[in-house]
């Protein structure tokens, strides 16, 4: 007898799946600014094109090439999140803010009392990155970010149109290790969970070094 062991990441991307069936598809759409037809729904996210299935409710991701890939879980859940908080927003609400803060800096979490830092994410990631400045920044680059003058390596990145991040990064040198420091858009926790925020690093991360390895 075979046994088909289901992760909790599956579980939860197929609950969310399920519920984007239910979303009001033609509000997202409009206050959005989104292109959709019969069939799919699309969004962009990291700087490259989605296709939600209002059906079907498959969500792919869609190569440069115009093959269709199934997205991870830190793709549908980043995106399926912030298109589930829409409707809580008026189109002139739906604006990105022009000031950066720390994840720990946030007035939601500073007021929950919740600072705890997911600084594994930051330190594995900036192990990686380590002697790459070049890479680095062609990779940050291609995703669209904006450069600024900050750090060895520093980039203003849209996750989505209403979400933005600083990406700042300092090189491992023989005094200290290699760091990466995200400051957010202050209200984006008006539209994704906290830990919504970390699943969009994990992708915007892989993606990078996905780039960087080509």
């Amino acid at each position: 007898m075979n046994i088909i062991k289901v992760s909790n990441y599956e579980i939860q991307s197929d609950v969310a799946r399920e519920a984007f069936l239910k979303f009001d598809h033609q509000d997202i759409a409009q206050k959005l600014d989104l292109k959709q037809d019969a069939e799919y729904l699309y969004v962009k996210f990291i700087n490259q094109e989605y296709r939600l299935g209002k059906k079907s409710s498959v969500i792919q991701r869609i190569e440069d090439d115009s093959t269709y890939v199934d997205a991870g879980f830190y793709e549908i859940m980043s995106i399926l999140d912030l298109l589930d908080n829409v409707g809580r927003f008026s189109k002139h609400e739906l604006k990105a803010s022009r000031n950066f803060v720390a994840p720990t800096g946030l007035k939601e979490v500073v007021n929950a009392g919740n600072t705890q830092r997911n600084s594994w994410i930051f330190s594995r990631n900036a192990k990686a990155f380590s002697g790459k400045i070049d890479k680095l920044e062609k990779a940050c680059e291609e995703i669209g970010g904006i450069k600024i003058d900050k750090g060895d390596v520093g980039y203003i990145i849209d996750i989505f149109d209403y979400i933005q991040l600083m990406f700042v990064y300092y090189d491992e040198d023989s005094d200290f290790e290699p760091e990466i420091k995200v400051l957010w858009t202050d209200n984006v926790l008006e539209f994704v969970h906290y830990e919504t925020t970390y699943y969009m690093l994990e992708y915007l991360f892989e993606k990078m070094l996905k780039i960087m390895d080509k």
